[in-house]
């Protein structure tokens, strides 16, 4: 009896030993949720991330008493709640998340599970041909009929609604027809890094989500520092851009002649003489109209003579 009372003292300390060694060496240590969850999906899941993540299962109490050994990591035991699995890997917290949720599969319901979502058999031809199957259908709630040599779904049929526990029938009828409803996957409760638990709430967050949110974040906090005149690195080029503008437009109101303004006045003043220009012509025309036409006439004769200089020039010329 003390032999074997040995042996298995000795099994535990080994086993600690190594958890120890675990958490001491990998960044990032997870629990994962085993209730229910098929031995068959879990030796595939360990086979997906092997290379990746080092997943454990072992007693709950030699797991307490490795954690007691890494003081910062006692914080796990708050999400160690029933069975569980430990993962071990230098993956960030959230790629596990995401790792473990694609490698998902689907089940048959097992009578006294609760549906996750309303349980719906589509309308159409089941394939099964007429017999004892239609009677099984029927008293799962599922409206069918035999149709030529099979038995088909009259209309969309909800055999269990949202909450509810799956009745032994429910499961026969969802079994016959191949519907595999129920989604299992190794659900990751936590995760440590750096300090900080993660909960499943934190990691089932979509990627696309928290880059939006980091994105109205910062541009909340960059208006913030612009609008109160705070600099900063990400702000600065703005303010001195905005202080350039605003002592360009001075300089050019004022007049103030200066090589980084001067076409901007000349500009204006070219501007400003065209619309006098053209007022004063207005004014003309409005005050003495024959005068305004002599000028016309005036100008005409002025450009028609320059144009006759222009090609007896050419003219010369050849």
């Amino acid at each position: 009896m003390a032999g074997k009372t040995a042996h298995v003292a000795k099994w535990k300390k080994k086993e600690i030993e190594e958890l120890e060694g675990f958490l001491k060496k990998y960044p990032v240590v997870g629990v994962a949720s085993i209730q229910n969850f098929p031995t068959k999906h879990f030796q595939e899941v360990r086979k997906a991330l092997e290379g990746k993540a080092v997943i454990r299962v072992t007693k709950l109490k030699l797991f307490n008493i490795a954690l007691d050994k890494v003081p910062e990591l006692k914080v796990i035991k708050d999400y160690v709640n029933g069975p569980s699995a430990f993962i071990f890997t230098d993956m960030d917290p959230f790629k596990l998340f995401k790792a473990l949720r694609e490698n998902s599969s689907k089940t048959f319901a097992k009578p006294g599970q609760v549906a996750p979502e309303d349980i719906v058999v589509p309308a159409g031809d089941t394939g099964i041909p007429p017999g004892p199957a239609l009677g099984d259908l029927r008293s799962a709630g599922i409206e069918a009929r035999i149709d030529g040599s099979s038995i088909k779904v009259t209309k969309d049929s909800v055999v269990v609604k949202k909450g509810d526990v799956i009745t032994p029938e429910a499961a026969a009828a969802l079994s016959k027809l191949g519907l595999k409803p129920f989604e299992v996957k190794l659900s990751l409760e936590a995760a440590y890094q750096n300090g900080i638990v993660f909960t499943a709430d934190v990691l089932g967050i979509k990627t696309e989500e928290i880059v939006a949110s980091m994105q109205r974040a910062y541009q909340s906090a960059f208006n913030l520092t612009f609008n109160v005149k705070y600099f900063t690195k990400a702000n600065v080029e703005l303010f001195l851009s905005k202080a350039f503008n605003n002592a360009k437009a001075l300089g050019v109101e004022a007049m103030i002649l200066d090589r980084g303004i001067v076409e901007d006045i000349i500009a204006r003043a070219s501007g400003q003489a065209k619309v006098l220009s053209s007022y004063v012509k207005e004014s003309k025309v409005e005050s003495n109209p024959s005068e305004a036409k002599a000028d016309e006439k005036a100008d005409q004769a002025e450009a028609s003579e320059e144009a006759s200089e222009g090609s007896k020039d050419s003219n010369d010329a050849q």
